[in-house]
């Protein structure tokens, strides 16, 4: 396996500026997920980890050596797309082997057969071998198209939403087969996402990406609890954060330069019915499943989630507090005031 570096690795496409000044380290073995919105700029950094795109500025290194300039074909990188593309005409074994009879990595038909059964057999398809391509699910040729990847024993696993194509039930599955997997062989894997629940389900570290830019990078509950600014807070929690304007806060003492208050909604407290509180708030809905409560104050919604068994009403009045170490504060760029 290897570690990667990326050393203020701008590319432009025209006028767009697709990765903006970027630099990212991924360790040795390390699983980082890049998360963020469409178009930020996730596959574009993938690509140029692959040496699929060059950068305009910046370098890429791969364990150590300086890759900017080097072939795709010698980075010895696997890249695994939301796509599966496999062939159609070939068997799930010949799919696997394929790229070991490349001209490239040519190897004998004995370690074929057996670095594909091995990773047939990690992937739970070692009774598929037989079957064609075509004959098999989604969550299947997904598994095989990963399986490509890792009968090659590559020093870098790259992955482009591999699952986004799948339902929630194999999404689910697959899920924990590559966390498995990551912990069974060690691979230095670099996986881009639009999902929080893969992002923060898979990662060691996840790096949150917003108009080519790298917001922040920590494991997930490093980005969940202490974001850095306001794109990265609004990026995990379901539900989402809350987002308070100054004037929420009528008496509280806040920062200067404060323009949001955020905070989380497992955070707010719902007071008891009998208890005098210093915020009174209208409920909108209640849903007793999922323990949410939206609530109101003069037009500003707030989602609460409580454990609290109570009986809520549209309309009922409920006093909540709002504890100080839970708010998060926010300048009107996004940049996050510590206090």
């Amino acid at each position: 396996m290897a570690e990667i570096q990326l050393r203020n690795v701008t590319k432009r496409f025209g006028s767009i500026v697709a990765v903006d000044d970027l630099s990212l380290d991924v360790q040795d073995g390390e699983f980082v997920v890049i998360l963020g919105p469409s178009g930020a700029g996730k596959t574009t950094t993938l690509r140029l980890i692959a040496g699929l795109e060059g950068p305009d500025a910046g370098d890429v290194l791969i364990d150590g050596e300086l890759a900017t300039h080097v072939h795709p074909s010698e980075r010895d990188v696997a890249f695994i797309f939301q796509q599966y593309s496999l062939y159609p005409h070939l068997s799930v074994f010949d799919n696997l082997a394929f790229p070991l009879r490349s001209p490239r990595r040519r190897s004998s038909e004995n370690e074929v057969r057996a670095r594909v059964e091995k990773v047939a057999a990690m992937l739970h398809m070692e009774t598929k071998l037989a079957n064609m391509a075509t004959h098999l699910s989604g969550g299947e040729m997904q598994r095989v198209a990963i399986g490509r990847a890792l009968v090659r024993e590559p020093r870098v696993f790259l992955m482009d939403e591999p699952l986004s194509s799948l339902d929630a039930k194999l999404r689910e599955e697959l899920r924990i087969e590559l966390k498995r997997l990551h912990r069974t062989i060690g691979a230095t894997i670099v996986y881009v996402t639009h999902d929080q629940v893969e992002a923060t389900t898979l990662a060691d570290r996840i790096g949150i990406l917003e108009h080519g830019r790298l917001v922040q990078i920590g494991t997930p509950r490093e980005v969940y609890g202490d974001p850095s600014c306001l794109s990265a807070a609004r990026r995990l929690g379901s539900p989402p954060i809350n987002l308070l304007p100054r004037a929420f806060f009528e008496t509280a003492a806040i920062p200067d330069d404060t323009s949001v208050v955020a905070i989380r909604p497992e955070d707010i407290v719902l007071d008891a019915p009998d208890m005098k509180s210093a915020l009174e708030l209208k409920v909108l809905e209640y849903s007793p499943l999922r323990h949410l409560l939206i609530l109101d104050r003069n037009g500003t919604p707030v989602v609460a989630t409580t454990s609290i068994e109570r009986n809520f009403s549209p309309g009922q009045t409920v006093g909540v507090s709002l504890p100080a170490r839970s708010l998060l504060y926010f300048r009107a760029d996004g940049r996050r005031i510590r206090t």
